[in-house]
């Protein structure tokens, strides 16, 4: 039976889309809005998610069901055996794990801050927009800083998680916050890298 990712078109679903197919898991889209208060889909994605956010997943094989873009995405790391290093090298993992609770804790939440006081709040609200570019360009340095260590194509060495978790705003960036991935030359070669994946067509085609 085939995993079901519950969800509907947006960045944080483009995150685990890709990881899914790095790892060639079989899945199926299960849109999210027209779920069926009593049917079995509804109740899944209930059990999974219990705040109604996407993505979500669950999985028959072992009856897990996870919300949060980075626990899914761990979770597939480990059933797979893939992309992220294993606990008998821990500082490789952790490397990993730090990206990935950086994207969740620093660069999403600026970003989203961005998009509902730009381009959602029906009135402007400059202090509030402006704390939430100043924290962007901050996370967008780290991540220009981590990509200057010499031989280091991917934010944590090898390509992993990580960098499936971090993508899916690059492409995107100029048009959300008005910040030019050229500000950025080394994250916008790392972006074009992984864009020219299959995985990450593929996943950006659904």
């Amino acid at each position: 039976m085939m995993i079901k990712l519950f969800a509907h078109p947006s960045q944080s679903v483009l995150k685990v889309q890709i990881a899914m197919e790095e790892m060639d898991l079989a899945y199926t889209f299960v849109n999210d809005r027209t779920l069926v208060e009593g049917t079995a889909d509804y109740e899944q994605f209930y059990k999974a998610s219990p705040t109604g956010q996407v993505p979500a997943i669950f999985d028959p094989d072992t009856g897990a069901a996870l919300f949060e873009s980075s626990a899914i995405m761990m979770y597939f790391a480990e059933k797979t055996g893939r992309f992220l290093p294993p606990p008998s090298q821990p500082g490789r993992r952790a490397e990993v794990i730090k990206w990935l609770m950086f994207e969740a804790a620093s660069l999403t939440p600026a970003m989203l801050e961005i998009y509902h006081y730009t381009l959602q709040a029906e009135n402007d609200h400059p202090y509030a927009a402006e704390r939430a570019r100043t924290n962007a360009r901050r996370a967008l340095l780290a991540l220009q800083g981590a990509l200057g260590i010499p031989g280091r194509d991917y934010l944590a060495g090898e390509y992993s998680i990580a960098d499936m978790i971090v993508y899916p705003w690059l492409p995107i960036l100029e048009e959300f916050t008005d910040i030019p991935p050229s500000d950025y030359p080394r994250l916008e070669a790392w972006a074009a890298r992984v864009g020219a994946r299959d995985a990450v067509k593929r996943a950006e085609g659904k």
